[in-house]
């Protein structure tokens, strides 16, 4: 398995100890400071938020994968539009069930002074287990959106088809990195996620690619002609 290699295991452990890291004693600040100049950053924020939809992605892997699969039939480029596609829904159902496993309250919560901070998966410890789940999730169906922050699901998509990409055309790291760094930045900016949000999006995003990576890159990189 890709993810049992010493590297891996040692990135994966510094970026979690990063989130701790920033949830501790980065979050509130940076989130504060954008909140404050909302009308400076917001704007440009949420512009930028626009290419980190998952739906570009989508699109983009199955208008692919159809004309490549019927039109102009291309077996290579069939199957690594379909490794896009496969990467953006596999990241994306993860993102959505670990965002409300945890059930973080966005920025929001510290606008106009406020100190609404944390995830409901960790709090209200005194109520019984029955009623700390009914708790949870009734919180989140009256507010779904207000308590979906950590992972972010924009850094998720964008880290997704930023491996792909380093996956398939390696020799433009750099950058890919650039736009991806700047497409995340922009979740911060609009004061929809906190910095620690944003990492573990980026973090599942490459380890979900990764993962499929392991189990179809024969099928991405044989030849036309059907040679590996």
């Amino acid at each position: 398995m890709i993810f049992l290699k010493k590297r891996y295991l040692f990135t994966i452990s510094l970026t979690l100890l990063f989130i701790i890291f920033a949830y501790l004693y980065l979050d509130k600040n940076i989130a504060r400071y954008f909140l404050a100049r909302a009308s400076t950053y917001e704007a440009a924020g949420d512009f930028i938020s626009i290419f980190g939809e998952s739906y570009w992605y989508i699109g983009a892997a199955l208008i692919g994968f159809l004309f490549f699969g019927f039109f102009k039939k291309n077996e290579l480029y069939k199957q690594r539009f379909l490794f896009l596609l496969y990467t953006n829904l596999f990241s994306g159902l993860l993102s959505i069930i670990l965002k409300n496993i945890f059930g973080r309250i966005r920025p929001w919560g510290l606008r106009k002074g406020g100190d609404e901070y944390g995830f409901l998966l960790f709090q209200n410890f005194d109520m019984g287990f029955v009623e700390k789940m009914k708790y949870h999730f009734v919180t989140l169906a009256d507010a779904p959106t207000t308590y979906t922050s950590f992972p972010s699901g924009h850094s998720t998509t964008v880290f997704a088809v930023f491996t792909y990409l380093i996956l398939l055309f390696p020799r433009y790291l750099y950058l890919w990195l650039g736009i991806s760094v700047i497409l995340v930045s922009g979740r911060i900016m609009d004061s929809d996620h906190f910095l620690s949000d944003i990492t573990a999006g980026a973090l599942l995003g490459t380890l979900s690619t990764l993962f499929l990576y392991s189990k179809l890159k024969e099928k991405i990189f044989k030849q036309a002609d059907g040679t590996a």
